[in-house]
């Protein structure tokens, strides 16, 4: 019994040239996506840092107009036209409307960043106080 081995290219067997050209081709594809791939990340983390910069930075600003605001509801007097904190700067306008019986104090109260001409967050409030004691 005797069985015949295939016959197997030799070892520098001759391959054709497309195919050393396709694996290059396609290697330079698989740069091109990886690079690109990685532009896309590097833009989308950049932005998502800015916008976690931004919304810590209304957090404080809520919260500083919050502060300014129960001050205000305590003593509507006390309350300062221009406080700075930070790199915040708290604007309270204060007018009030004088009654009978009382008066009603009404407050806008803006916080601004340091360089901004908008405000980043603006909350409005009244207080009564009465005067009759």
């Amino acid at each position: 019994m005797s069985f015949t081995l295939p016959k197997h290219r030799p070892a520098t067997s001759e391959r054709p040239g497309w195919a050393s050209a396709a694996f290059i081709v396609e290697s330079l594809l698989l740069l091109v996506f990886l690079v690109g791939s990685l532009a896309v990340f590097t833009q989308m983390f950049a932005a998502s840092a800015e916008q976690a910069n931004e919304a810590g930075r209304l957090s404080a600003a809520v919260a500083m107009a919050g502060n300014t605001a129960e001050r205000f509801a305590a003593d509507p007097a006390s309350i300062a036209p221009v406080e700075h904190e930070g790199d915040l700067r708290v604007v309270s306008d204060v007018t009030h409307e004088e009654s009978a019986g009382g008066t009603l104090y009404h407050a806008t109260i803006s916080v601004y960043g340091a360089n901004d001409a908008e405000p980043v967050y603006t909350v409005t409030t009244s207080r009564y106080v009465s005067g009759v004691d």
